[in-house]
């Protein structure tokens, strides 16, 4: 584990620590996951393992990683949404700028998924990061998606739950993973927000793809009810 300061003339250290604590099945499963990685870029490093290293590196210097975190590797990327994430911002521009920095390097669901979700300043800056998520709407297909997972992780509830849903509705992309965002987020409002989505699914500007995802995963959730489940299958 890099227990020293990461600076351009030491960075070696982690790659070295990050290929010692690599497992070669464990990287082809994952790469089944992420198929839009290029295999080569992924070492096969566990989640834990990349939180542990996160959290050293966080002690030392986490904004100085920012500064000089490389983008050769899967694992590079992820420790750098978990490094963003333990960063206490100093101010909603600081985690605005914080935020804008990490989207170039969101290239698979799985990135963006650990980003988001690790980025818990948002709950200090809601109001003001909820309006600056509009901006991701109208950028590139994982720039979409980004915003769709922190409203899903952060605004489902009843103050943010109708602009969610109206949000979420605008979006017409032809992306995989946009789409299966935006039926991720729209099963979970309807476990969280259940009067609200429900009359949604009723009445939507959805694509066929999309709604028919959405209803099906929240036709497989554990946490909505069966009376619910028996009149989405109706639709």
């Amino acid at each position: 584990m890099p227990t020293e300061k990461l600076t351009r003339d030491n960075y070696q250290i982690l790659i070295d620590e990050l290929r010692a604590s690599a497992d070669g099945k464990y990287r082809d499963f994952h790469f089944s996951l992420v198929p839009n990685e290029e295999k080569d870029r992924i070492l096969g490093v566990r989640m834990p393992r990349l939180r542990e290293i996160a959290k050293e590196i966080g002690r030392n210097d986490a904004r100085g990683f920012l500064e000089i975190c490389g983008d050769d590797y899967y694992e590079e990327r992820i420790l750098r949404a978990i490094v963003t994430g333990l960063i206490k911002p100093e101010g909603f521009d600081d985690l605005r700028a914080l935020s804008d920095g990490f989207l170039p390097y969101v290239n698979s669901w799985a990135v963006c998924d650990c980003f988001c979700s690790g980025l818990k300043g948002v709950k200090k800056y809601r109001a003001e990061f909820f309006e600056h998520i509009g901006e991701y709407l109208s950028g590139g297909d994982w720039e979409q998606r980004v915003a769709l997972v922190l409203m899903l992780n952060y605004y489902l509830d009843d103050e943010y739950i109708d602009r969610v849903l109206e949000r979420t509705d605008k979006v017409q992309s032809g992306a995989y993973y946009v789409q299966m965002a935006q039926a991720w987020l729209l099963a979970t409002a309807l476990a969280k927000c259940p009067g609200q989505a429900l009359e949604y699914y009723k009445d939507n500007n959805l694509s066929r793809n999309v709604f028919g995802k959405a209803v099906q995963k929240a036709v497989e959730s554990r946490r909505i009810d069966g009376e619910t489940k028996k009149f989405l299958r109706t639709l």
